[in-house]
């Protein structure tokens, strides 16, 4: 269609001055954009790509979908007339006007290699603004639109609404601007310890590239093409969503526990790195979930120039420790499995790994969600904050959390798990809030249990001295074994070592004396310079 059509405006028709307005989004399948003035009304925008994810071997039908509605009632705003602009990459893809009586417009799409002056809409033109008319809602539009995978950006203009002659100076039509993404499934084996696996990597931003797995290092890593002009990110919301198939007979990876990844070179920590044992069949799913408060952090590190985002994954190799488990329960039929590390004790940062399930035992995606931590007292330790009284709560896509809380004393404390709603469509099916009691430990002489089975072999003879101090060194400095602050001696590290803590060692690992006898020795070694411990 010929842009020069919507300059000529009949003169039976409303002008309505209004004061442009300009809202942003970045990244998603769908999104509610932030509101924008229109008349005495504050309206946000509906927009959805479908499908999410599109390969070369994608069946079936594709659409775009717009709605305007109002943003304190929810009410769609009828008699709409977008005028869409589509481009990728920097190429313009379609740029045309529509009108939808009913204020719902659905764009199917048949993608197809065109020249954007080549683009086809099948419909009627409407009479007043020259666009074209939506017939039960729905157009189809002939385009090169969602060829491929990849990031694309829609600008809206809204032309008129209320009534098909009611329409705004063009120059004071309110604007919303949105970047899409369409997701990308790669697909590649991978070949280590004489056995070969089939990864896959879903991107639900941009293609990956790049893609290596290093056998020596264990580490996966991948690229992507990304934008990162920080004057365009502080306006928008950005959320970069990768997630990594592993079978479960990869054990490096599905038996790890924990994780070292980074963007960039930037360390992913907490809720940026998700692990997923519950979604598929015999698949861990490991999801790097950035948001636009990581994004600009990462930003700050890039070098001049950059215009890709890396990704690195790899088993942590470092010795992990058992998890304590605590189960929070609602009415509904839903619950929360909540884990942390034993080893972790107050006066610490621990980090909680909160997860949500359906009655069936399934993950509950897409939950709003809520917390509370109160102590023995009653006193409220931690709360989340609810900056939207319209939204509630904390979203998680995957229906995973990984808060941190550090707890001042030991004791027993009651966490207060609260869900909002669930789901793409905001269900409350699940809604509801429920309680449970745990406790935080002292950490006072607090030993794994595993470690007695190196004390007994060590005072067996099965290990020599040198190796039972390093293995110590490694569990104190890590933190896996905890003793009391001891002051560390002027010793050279060589001295020998007294025949009566290699007793003390054989008598722990067999019961008959208790931890704080152990430890003792421990410190008597730390004190004497025996061991050496960095702090």
């Amino acid at each position: 269609m010929n842009y020069s059509k919507i300059l000529v405006f009949s003169a039976s028709m409303l002008i309505i001055s209004q004061i442009p307005s300009y809202v942003y989004g970045d990244g998603f399948t769908m999104e509610n954009l932030p509101p924008a003035s229109v008349g005495n009304r504050d309206a946000s925008l509906f927009i959805k790509i479908s499908p999410p994810i599109l390969t070369k071997d994608t069946i079936g039908d594709k659409f775009l979908e717009l709605r305007l509605f109002d943003a304190k009632t929810g009410d769609t705003i009828k008699h709409t007339s977008f005028f869409v602009t589509v481009d990728k990459d920097g190429k313009l893809l379609m740029r045309d006007l529509f009108h939808t009586h009913s204020g719902n417009l659905t764009i199917k799409i048949q993608s197809e290699d065109l020249d954007v002056n080549d683009v086809i809409v099948y419909g009627d033109e409407e009479p007043f603004q020259g666009g074209w008319t939506a017939t039960n809602d729905q157009i189809t539009v002939k385009a090169p639109i969602l060829l491929n995978a990849g990031l694309y950006h829609f600008e809206i203009e809204i032309f008129g609404i209320d009534t098909d002659k009611n329409i705004f100076e063009q120059s004071k039509a309110p604007r919303f601007d949105s970047w899409l993404s369409v997701g990308d499934i790669f697909n590649q084996v991978v070949s280590t310890g004489g056995k070969s696996y089939d990864l896959s990597v879903t991107s639900y931003y941009d293609k990956i590239n790049n893609f290596n797995y290093d056998e020596t290092k264990k580490s996966v890593s991948f690229s992507m093409p990304f934008n990162w002009d920080v004057s365009r990110l502080e306006k928008q919301n950005v959320f970069v969503h990768e997630e990594i198939h592993f079978p479960t007979s990869f054990k490096e990876f599905s038996q790890a526990g924990t994780y070292k990844a980074s963007v960039n070179g930037f360390p992913v920590t907490g809720r940026m790195l998700i692990a997923d044992p519950y979604s598929l069949d015999n698949t861990l799913i490991l999801h790097f979930l950035l948001s636009k408060e990581n994004i600009l952090d990462i930003s700050k590190i890039n070098k001049a120039g950059t215009k890709t985002i890396e990704f690195s994954l790899s088993p942590d190799t470092g010795l992990t420790t058992e998890k304590n488990s605590f189960d929070v329960k609602f009415d509904s039929g839903a619950f929360a499995k909540v884990q942390y590390d034993s080893k972790l004790i107050s006066g610490e940062k621990i980090p909680f790994e909160i997860t949500f399930f359906d009655k069936d035992s399934k993950l509950l995606k897409w939950t709003a969600y809520g917390y509370r931590i109160e102590d023995s007292s009653g006193t409220i330790v931690y709360e989340s904050k609810i900056t939207d009284p319209n939204k509630p709560g904390i979203l998680l896509t995957e229906g995973i959390d990984k808060p941190e809380f550090a707890f001042k004393s030991p004791g027993k404390y009651k966490m207060t798990l609260f869900i909002f709603s669930h789901g793409l469509d905001n269900l409350k099916t699940f809604s509801g809030m429920a309680s449970t009691s745990f406790d935080i430990g002292s950490g006072t002489n607090q030993i794994p249990s595993w470690i007695k089975n190196n004390a007994g072999w060590w005072a067996d003879g099965s290990i020599d001295d040198n190796s039972f101090v390093q293995g110590i060194q490694y569990l104190i400095k890590e933190g896996i074994m905890k003793i009391p602050q001891t002051a560390q001696g002027s010793g050279t590290g060589t001295n020998q070592i007294p025949s009566w803590i290699k007793n003390n060692a054989g008598w722990w690992a067999d019961g008959s004396i208790d931890d704080n006898s152990f430890v003792q020795g421990i410190q008597y070694l730390i004190k004497e310079g025996i061991m050496k411990i960095e702090r």
